[in-house]
């Protein structure tokens, strides 16, 4: 399970490595935010994409795309996801629209 990258890079890359050397999972499930904060949105949305993973759309990935409203937003969150909706390439814009709020997996639903 994975959830809050917030762009963080060097942290979603050390997590990675740290599953690797663990052995490894056969699939991701991520609970969103893959961007927000962090400066490197573009970089951690194409990580996550070339491992098989299952997400659902976070809160921040929703408004750096312009689907959720930034007014309640506290300034700093509001500044991020202006400057990360400035950073995603039309690729990534696409990939996080296309993030759904539920996945049904199994016994488990993901929101």
């Amino acid at each position: 399970m994975l959830a809050d990258i917030h762009a963080n890079l060097a942290a979603f890359s050390a997590v990675l490595d740290d599953i690797e050397r663990r052995g490894g999972v056969e699939e991701f499930w991520c609970l969103g935010d893959i961007v927000g904060y962090g400066p490197e949105p573009s970089q951690c949305i194409e990580l996550l994409r070339r491992y098989k993973h299952i997400c659902v759309a976070g809160n921040h990935d929703l408004a750096a795309i312009g689907k959720l409203d930034i007014a309640s937003f506290n300034p700093d969150a509001a500044f991020a996801c202006r400057w990360t909706a400035q950073q995603l390439s039309p690729e990534n814009i696409g990939y996080l629209s296309s993030l759904p709020l539920v996945i049904e997996k199994d016994d488990f639903t993901l929101v």
